[in-house]
C-alpha cells in the first residue's frame, strides 16, 4: 500500500470514528433526558482578548489558552526572523 493511500485510509477512519462518537453521544443524551451545555471562547482583537463563556471556569480556561498561544506566537515569531 502506498503511503498516500495509507494516509487517506487513516484520514477517512478518523472521520468515521468522530462521526460514530458524535452519534453515540447524541443518542445517550436523548435517552437520559438531562442535557447541560457549557462552553467559552476568546476573540483576539489585536493584543486585547475578549473572553466569553457560560461559566467562570470556561472563561479562565479560554483566557489561559489565549495567553499561551500569544506567547508561543511571540517566541516562534522571533525565532523565524
Amino acid at each position: 500500500m502506498l503511503p498516500i493511500e495509507l494516509g487517506l485510509a487513516f484520514f477517512m477512519l478518523g472521520f468515521i470514528l468522530i462521526f460514530v462518537g458524535i452519534l453515540l453521544s447524541i443518542f445517550t443524551k436523548i435517552g437520559s433526558g438531562e442535557t447541560k451545555v457549557e462552553g467559552g471562547g476568546v476573540v483576539l482583537v489585536g493584543p486585547i482578548p475578549i473572553a466569553f463563556g457560560t461559566g467562570g471556569k470556561w472563561v479562565v480556561i479560554a483566557l489561559a489558552l489565549a495567553i499561551a498561544l500569544m506567547l508561543l506566537s511571540i517566541i516562534f515569531g522571533r525565532w523565524l526572523i
